[in-house]
């Protein structure tokens, strides 16, 4: 693989994982969480690809700053835990 498509797979799997939210409890105060969380993600994550784009074009650039972006934002919400017969699965 080439320098240039490592970068740009790079930079895939950092948008993956700033997207890649776990699904929030039942709870109504969750959801409301998770969403705005993801709304929040998305936006930065586009924001970013965006500028970088007219900027740099740097795939690695955006790559960082999408990493970067997603651990000042954590999951703050209980994610939602799957019980079947009394076993969280």
């Amino acid at each position: 693989m080439s320098d240039r498509t490592e970068a740009h797979a790079d930079l895939l799997d950092a948008i993956v994982a700033a997207l890649d939210l776990p699904l929030p409890s039942i709870e109504a105060a969750d959801e409301r969480l998770y969403y705005r969380l993801l709304e929040r993600r998305a936006l930065a994550v586009r924001i970013i690809v965006e500028s970088n784009r007219a900027v740099t074009r740097n795939p690695r650039v955006a790559a960082a700053a999408i990493r970067r972006r997603t651990v000042e934002e954590p999951v703050t919400y209980t994610p939602f835990k799957h019980e079947k017969d009394g076993e969280v699965r």
